[in-house]
């Protein structure tokens, strides 16, 4: 905003035109493409890239990086931690409190996300011949949550939270027409660097879905999805990706929905197959009590 109003006056009508968008959308300009600004701007993409060096930065890149900073800075988790415990003194306001933090986060989301954004996510998955999801820690299970989903829906897709040298086995089954998700919430590791570096040098799309990180790969990916920040609120970043990950396989089914439905048509005839013709125990009050009767011959301890 600072720069902004030191340049302000120096700007012609187009000019104007972006660094407002700037101003009133930081979610936006931290993941946006140049066309994409220039687009919402009504602007030529000469006049974003001309307005961005104006406002003394080197590239969009950096002015993305710097916009995805503001949003979300990085943050220690064990500090984290330390001020939710002192939120959480009260236990029988705790649950009330989590809930609503959770619905605040679930509010937040179309914010965080540009649907432009969330378009480009889904057409890159769903034109993958296989996708691959590295998740680390707790953003494994978001990791294997989308991966599932994908399969359910009849794409190829793994997840993998391996490391060191046995996470070169991963990144080295990618292919130009595979696909690259990188889940990290907060924490940035050196295997990210090398998949994202690797998934670059062979043409492979890369999409980042984080809460704070989105300035140290702003330039290196096609495509963020910046979750709303759960900074002094009690809920992990979980609620806000899982949110995301559900409404993004959502989009990819839509591309081909009949693919998806045979999918589980298919996964379903397997279900019944395996269990003999019941994927569930029946769940009226009669059959549920028979289910726990012990058998003739069993005895019960």
């Amino acid at each position: 905003m600072k720069r902004i109003a030191q340049v302000r006056d120096q700007l012609g009508a187009g000019g104007l035109r972006v660094v407002d968008f700037f101003a009133l959308h930081p979610a936006e300009a931290s993941v946006f493409s140049a066309q994409e600004i220039a687009r919402q701007a009504d602007v030529s993409d000469a006049t974003v890239i001309r307005t961005v060096k104006q406002l003394g930065y080197g590239g969009l890149g950096e002015l993305r990086r710097a916009a995805a900073a503001v949003l979300n800075p990085v943050r220690d988790p064990e500090q984290t931690l330390a001020e939710h415990l002192t939120q959480s003194d009260d236990s029988s306001q705790l649950l009330a409190k989590i809930s609503l933090d959770a619905a605040q986060i679930a509010r937040a989301l179309p914010r965080t996300v540009p649907a432009e954004a969330l378009e480009t996510a889904a057409r890159i998955l769903a034109a993958a011949a296989h996708t691959l999801v590295v998740g680390y820690g707790s953003a494994r299970p978001v990791a294997d949550s989308l991966s599932l989903g994908l399969r359910r829906i009849g794409r190829v897709a793994a997840a993998t939270g391996l490391t060191g040298y046995n996470f070169a086995d991963e990144i080295g089954q990618l292919r130009a027409d595979s696909a690259l998700v990188v889940i990290a919430p907060l924490r940035h590791v050196r295997e990210h660097d090398v998949a994202i570096s690797e998934a670059a040098r062979i043409g492979c799309p890369i999409v980042l879905i984080t809460e704070v990180l989105a300035s140290h790969f702003a330039d290196r990916v096609d495509t963020i999805l910046v979750t709303p920040s759960t900074e002094n609120l009690l809920p992990s970043a979980h609620i806000g990706h899982l949110l995301l990950v559900d409404a993004l396989l959502l989009s990819v089914a839509a591309t081909e929905p009949d693919q998806a439905l045979d999918s589980w048509k298919t996964t379903n005839r397997l279900r019944a197959e395996i269990v003999d013709g019941y994927l569930d125990v029946p769940l009226s009050r009669s059959t549920a009590s028979r289910a726990t009767q012990p058998r003739p011959g069993n005895t019960v301890d």
